[in-house]
């Protein structure tokens, strides 16, 4: 890495230090009611910040701190739903889906709290509508065959696919409105392979607990 990278990552380090430390003031019995508004205040703004996102993809990544996923899985979300904050760009994007790919469907899940697996969901269904067809449109594909894959896999792909039915549920505009009817003509057309996998997949656990049985 050459010196003003190197000089980026460590100022990123230190902000992601204070943000962490602020996190569990916050959250300390002990913290003056005044010093804790003012700290929630600092939080929100970080939190909605344009460009933020960079700063804690090495957090999603690597950190086992819960509140710290927690706030930098809410960057992000932040960030999807600012329809006009164009500040990550695609490149961006495509780390946040390989990092939450990875935090969901790899090794990091079993160790990953409840509530960073819950909101990773979430924020991988968002992404989905941010980026597809038209960005990225291989993400719903490998997600049907993380759905028809058996083992571990199979119910986490499921429940990123039931959060993208909500996403995309009538009237559910969060900021994306600009192509939503597109996208929920796009994803009806998909209909037909992801209830045909779905069932295919039933069937093989089906199968499976019968031959066990």
């Amino acid at each position: 890495p050459n010196a003003r990278s190197v000089c980026v990552y460590m100022a990123d380090a230190n902000l992601v230090a204070e943000v962490s430390s602020a996190l569990h003031e916050v959250l300390a019995p002990t913290t003056p009611p005044e010093r804790r508004q003012a700290l929630q205040q600092a939080l929100q703004q970080e939190r909605s910040r344009a460009g933020a996102g960079a700063c804690y993809l090495a957090v999603l990544a690597e950190s086992s701190d819960e509140a710290l996923l927690w706030f930098a899985l809410a960057v992000h979300e932040a960030a999807l739903l600012r329809a006009a904050d164009t500040s990550g760009g695609t490149a961006e994007r495509q780390q946040l889906r390989a990092v939450l790919l990875g935090m969901l469907f790899g090794p990091r899940y079993e160790t990953l709290p409840p509530s960073a697996r819950g909101k990773a969901v979430s924020l991988l269904a968002r992404l989905v509508v941010a980026t597809w067809p038209a960005e990225d449109p291989t993400l719903l594909p490998s997600l049907l065959e993380l759905l028809a894959a058996p083992g571990a896999a199979r119910p986490r792909a499921a429940a990123v696919l039931a959060a993208l039915a909500d996403e995309l549920a009538p009237g559910r505009q969060r900021g994306l409105a600009a192509h939503q009817a597109a996208l929920q003509q796009a994803f009806a057309a998909t209909l037909p392979s992801v209830f045909g996998t779905l069932a295919a997949a039933l069937r093989a656990e089906a199968a499976a607990g019968g031959g066990g049985g």
